[in-house]
């Protein structure tokens, strides 16, 4: 018999605004995230809860990097991001297109990047008026505190391959790699599945990238990875028409991307950046216990170029770098409603977020 069991993840119900004032004097943690915003609506889950978590100060969201050519991609990151009450600085990869999002895999998804840039307001009105995405990487990377950014990756990873390869500028006397060494202290990447296998991220668009920055990453600097098969059976987003505002720009993508009457979508990206903000301890910082786990001690990450699959290779001198499951005991459910009081944040209350009673589901025989 199925039947709904209801598990408190909170041990408050709310983080009000001034235990999120007490973190923001300390400092969240700084993130640039480079985003391939425009088909998939995972990504805007993805943004969503970087920019509650930077307005309850348990983030610093520098800057977004865009990393699909479309207009739409950046402008809609630029509406996401004003409706949270954040400016954030934004990059658009070159060359800009007027491209729209069709699903001629599919036939199913809709589009929405386009729809969020125009009916919601946004503090940067053309694509072309941001800065180049290696640019906007060294512009941050040159004044943060050493050993202080996380990257996370949720798309394609050319930019970050452009930014390995930059020479130094009027923008900074270091090298694209030495910025990355002095300035970045984690490289957290939503792409391949684990231990081995092909994933679209690091195979379907750029390979070549996705190879070069694996094997020209410097080894001084950790690498998460968050694979395919962990966040592909989270589907969050099951209860936005009921919780969202009425006016919630997640809340119409997410209808406008799914559609037939649903909001349910897989969490690949949502869930690498909870992991690239909170990392395994922060879960705490929101009352919640540790969600995420690393499942490998040692080894490391290699991809065959000319088609981005991945494989791990144990070796035990190789202790920096890991790829992510659940923790023991936190099941799909748990994890989908958690991300779910994110989508569903209204940023017109005094509370930073809301964590209420989520629901899990088990099979059980009478």
């Amino acid at each position: 018999m199925r039947f709904i069991l209801f598990v408190a993840l909170a041990i408050e119900g709310v983080i009000n605004l001034a235990h999120a004032t007490e973190h923001a004097k300390k400092g969240g943690q700084p993130i640039i995230i480079d985003t391939d915003l425009f088909s998939d609506v995972d990504d805007v889950g993805a943004l969503t809860i970087a920019n509650v978590l930077h307005s309850c100060g348990l983030a610093d969201l520098r800057g977004i990097v865009i990393n699909t050519p479309s207009q739409y991609g950046p402008l809609a990151a630029s509406s996401l991001s004003t409706y949270f009450g954040n400016d954030v600085p934004i990059a658009a990869f070159r060359p800009i297109t007027n491209d729209t999002f069709f699903d001629s895999y599919y036939y199913l998804y809709g589009e929405y990047a386009s729809k969020l840039a125009y009916n919601w307001p946004r503090n940067i009105k053309t694509a072309d008026s941001t800065p180049t995405p290696v640019e906007l990487y060294r512009t941050i990377l040159s004044s943060a505190d050493d050993g202080s950014i996380h990257i996370i990756s949720i798309g394609f990873l050319t930019n970050i391959a452009d930014l390995l390869r930059s020479k130094a500028d009027h923008i900074s006397h270091l090298s694209g790699s030495q910025l990355i060494s002095a300035k970045v202290s984690e490289l957290v990447v939503m792409g391949g599945q684990y231990p081995s296998g092909w994933e679209y991220n690091f195979g379907g668009e750029d390979p070549e990238s996705t190879a070069y920055v694996v094997q020209h990453w410097p080894k001084n600097v950790s690498v998460t990875y968050s694979g395919g098969e962990l966040g592909g059976d989270i589907f969050s987003g099951q209860h936005l028409t009921q919780r969202c505002p009425p006016d919630s720009p997640v809340l119409s993508a997410y209808q406008w991307y799914v559609g037939r009457g649903s909001t349910i979508r897989s969490s690949w990206d949502p869930i690498t950046t909870l992991y690239g903000i909170l990392g395994l301890e922060w879960f705490s910082k929101l009352g919640v216990r540790p969600m995420l786990a690393y499942a490998n001690d040692f080894g490391y990450n290699t991809i065959t170029a000319a088609n981005g699959s991945n494989a791990w290779v144990n070796d035990t001198t190789v202790t920096n770098q890991h790829w992510l499951r659940l923790a023991k005991g936190v099941t799909n459910y748990s994890m989908a409603g958690l991300l779910d009081e994110f989508y569903a944040h209204d940023p017109s209350l005094r509370s930073c977020f809301r964590y209420g009673v989520l629901s899990e589901t088990f099979d059980t025989a009478l």
